[in-house]
């Protein structure tokens, strides 16, 4: 489904946490975090607001997109997050935020997005339940397990776990790592996981290197 996809794109550029864009399974239990609502976001082009209410072609001319976090696990307020085209449609934040967008025309301003008529015409929200369905799918399709992946440890907290070890293989420092993934402190690190192969490369050779020093102590 379109609508899975786009959250899940979201979530992976994003660094989100489940909670940020799926409805609470746990009805009895008051939580800190308030999902993305439709008007937590916001396109741009050229630097100007377009109208949520824009058509489909209108929202996907959109250059750049940002989403505001009113409230979070970690209790900050108010923290928002934007991203530019990557000129891919089928993996671009931007579009797919624009997707989402449209699938809300017409709706409250406070409705979360994720939210979609269904056949019947209901209105309900894509769960957590689906996230994780959709993204082991999607690593069954592609082969992941031959390449070391457990597949029963997949899950919809692998997207910002994810896109923590994306930036840090793309060379970002852990100060852009902590902004975009909201940590105020270097408990990111516990995502950046040892096993990641690419985190590693030429580590071994640097250190069989033989290195020859004079030891200056006293």
């Amino acid at each position: 489904m379109k609508i899975t996809a786009a959250l899940i794109v979201v979530a992976y550029f994003f660094l989100l946490r489940v909670g940020e864009y799926t409805p609470s399974t746990d009805k009895k239990r008051k939580k800190r975090t308030i999902p993305i609502r439709k008007k937590d976001v916001k396109l741009f082009r050229n630097g100007i607001l377009l109208s949520s209410e824009s058509n489909l072609s209108e929202l996907l001319s959109a250059d750049s997109g940002s989403i505001n976090l009113e409230n979070q696990k970690n209790g900050n307020k108010n923290a928002t997050l934007s991203h530019y085209r990557t000129n891919d449609p089928d993996f671009d934040p931007v579009c797919s935020l624009a997707f989402l967008l449209h699938e809300l025309r017409g709706r409250s301003p406070d409705t979360p997005i994720g939210n979609y008529l269904d056949e019947t015409g209901l209105l309900r929200a894509i769960s957590a339940k689906e996230i994780r369905t959709a993204i082991r799918i999607g690593a069954v399709a592609d082969n992941l397990e031959a390449h070391g992946y457990d597949l029963t440890r997949i899950g919809s907290h692998s997207l910002r776990a994810g896109g923590a070890v994306r930036l840090k293989i793309a060379g970002y420092d852990s100060d852009m790592i902590k902004k975009l993934g909201r940590w105020s402190s270097n408990t990111y690190l516990r995502y950046i996981q040892s096993q990641i192969a690419q985190l590693t490369f030429g580590v071994a050779a640097n250190m069989a290197r033989l290195l020859r020093f004079s030891n200056v102590a006293s």
